[in-house]
């Protein structure tokens, strides 16, 4: 077996990112909360320029 592939040949690189956001899932809530912040500013301001 190839050791850079992991289960169902996803890459190891693949795995590690899961695994770091199982571990620590702070980056990842926060990140979407940005993501969240930052559209409905978005929407906010494209609605007010009409």
């Amino acid at each position: 077996m190839n050791n850079e592939v992991c289960y169902r040949s996803t890459p190891k690189i693949v795995g590690a990112f899961f695994d770091t956001i199982y571990q620590n899932p702070t980056p990842l809530l926060l990140m979407i909360a940005a993501i969240s912040a930052l559209a409905g500013w978005w929407y906010m301001t494209q609605r007010n320029a009409k």
